[in-house]
């Protein structure tokens, strides 16, 4: 009787082990992996410049010591004092390769910019972990100092730790402070689930007092995710693109689309009035994740939307003519 008291203790306890692990086991958002564009905007009286992250359309990933990540390239421009009207900036850099990121649903994010950057050397830096705790310490991040144009390592205050909703999608949001702020003019850091740092985008930057560094847009799949430090509620169609950036970066033109019927409920058509009959439409879903690719055989191509689950979707045509790209909703049937 005492051995198989001892069995269904045994087998009680192991369960009880695996129940509360399934119940905190965590999962996260890792960042996209293609069709996305952070801008950001630094400068102080004298300067000031707009950075545009983007990962490239074509071959986005890069294999680093046995490891994937996502490449990362920079387009900038300089506007001197007295402030250059827009959009003609004193002088435009790039495109051109910035550096290369990895994560995982483990909540943990690594950067790796080329060897000898910014004297941070070859070594791949924590960009963001989505695992900490409130009131824990980050020790010796490696985070951007504006003030030396180089990179210092910074300890770092887990300040607090709430969720954003964006969409669909609940966020986890975490809230960090620089414990030793150079000159004492203290900035903030804002990691966001599948997002990033909504305050630095793929810098955490240290002495904002002395020159200002702020993530004004984020957008995935040209729909706008954050603006300044702010993420939306609900996101919006829309891109990242100041008018020199999208010269600059979009040499095919817009074509029009026409798409019914919105709501969906059991097909969805794209009409698109043009001879070229080399083109595709991309389907995917609010995260990136492709849904169906539809090629274009002639006027009309039909999504048949019978099995889909209700939501919004974004889709995207790229033709030899142009592209064009936006939302669209499938209803319940």
């Amino acid at each position: 009787m005492k051995t198989i008291r001892i069995k269904i203790r045994n087998i009680l306890l192991l369960n009880s082990i695996l129940l509360s692990g399934c119940l905190y086991a965590q999962s996260y958002m890792p960042l996209p992996d293609s069709n996305a564009t952070w801008i950001i905007q630094s400068g102080d009286s004298e300067t000031q410049y707009i950075d545009r992250f983007y990962i490239p359309e074509l071959y986005p990933d890069t294999t680093i010591n046995e490891l994937t990540y996502v490449k990362l390239m920079i387009i900038s421009a300089t506007f001197d004092s007295p402030f250059t009207p827009w959009p003609d900036p004193s002088y435009v850099y790039g495109p051109v390769y910035y550096g290369a990121y990895r994560s995982d649903d483990s909540g943990h994010a690594y950067f790796k910019f080329p060897e000898g950057y910014l004297g941070v050397g070859d070594e791949e830096i924590l960009l963001m972990d989505l695992t900490v705790q409130k009131g824990d310490t980050i020790k010796q991040l490696p985070t951007y100092s504006s003030y030396l144009y180089d990179y210092v390592y910074s300890d770092l205050l887990v300040d607090s730790i709430d969720y954003v909703l964006t969409g669909p999608y609940t966020r986890k949001r975490i809230m960090l402070r620089d414990l030793d702020p150079q000159w004492g003019m203290e900035c903030d850091f804002h990691w966001v689930e599948g997002l990033g740092n909504v305050s630095s985008g793929f810098q955490n930057a240290v002495g904002c007092g002395l020159e200002n560094v702020m993530l004004t847009c984020i957008s995935i799949n040209d729909t706008i995710f954050a603006g300044g430090r702010e993420v939306y509620n609900d996101p919006i169609p829309g891109n990242c693109d100041y008018p020199y950036i999208s010269a600059a970066s979009h040499e095919d033109s817009k074509i029009p689309l026409l798409v019914y019927p919105l709501p969906a409920n059991d097909y969805v058509i794209f009409e698109l009035n043009t001879n070229d009959r080399n083109g595709t439409v991309t389907i995917t879903d609010i995260t990136g994740q492709t849904i169906t690719t539809l090629p274009q055989t002639g006027e009309k191509m039909v999504w048949q939307t019978e099995g889909v689950t209700p939501g919004v979707y974004l889709y995207r045509l790229q033709s030899g003519q142009g592209s064009a790209c936006g939302k669209l909703i499938v209803a319940p049937w």
